[in-house]
């Protein structure tokens, strides 16, 4: 058992952990409590971030293959017909379609901002929001990317969230 402090909460957790053969590959995470509070949305969540999320991704620069973490990414691209990552290092050439990396990315920390851009967060200086509804990112590193008119409610929901 430990103690956690979760949304200004002490709540106490008990975990269990039962290893047989008769499970096969399978894991099963069981949550008892007396009602489905805030915190146990949030303890649901991130489990399923752990599940869901991806670590490393494979990078081509040139001849070189590299493994990238996730967390180095400034964002996913798409140009003529490929997909890319922009690190600090540099642009890497990725296999995988950006709406797979959606479905896979860290939900808190990744947003599509228009089809061919999804962005990591925690590289974003400022989102610029212009007078005619236009939303620029603007990256600590000086890159910017356009937020697409159909991604802007998205994108306000988002910060909206994150913002709480």
């Amino acid at each position: 058992m430990f103690t956690i402090i979760l949304g200004g909460k002490e709540m106490n957790i008990n975990v269990r952990t039962n290893i047989s053969k008769d499970y096969g590959e399978d894991i099963e995470i069981v949550i008892n409590t007396s009602n489905y509070t805030k915190e146990v949305g949030r303890i649901v969540e991130t489990l399923q971030q752990l599940t869901d999320e991806v670590e490393l991704i494979i990078g081509r620069k040139g001849n070189e293959i590299s493994l990238i973490n996730i967390n180095e990414v400034l964002y996913f691209y798409s140009n003529e017909q490929n997909n890319y990552c922009k690190t600090e290092k540099g642009d890497y050439q990725i296999k995988q379609k950006l709406y797979q990396l959606e479905e896979t990315l860290p939900k808190n920390q990744f947003i599509r901002i228009s089809n061919s851009t999804i962005i990591n967060i925690k590289y974003v200086e400022c989102f610029d929001v212009s007078t005619i509804g236009n939303i620029i990112v603007k990256f600590k590193n000086g890159a910017t990317e356009h937020v697409s008119k159909r991604r802007v409610s998205g994108v306000m929901k988002f910060l909206k969230e994150r913002g709480r």
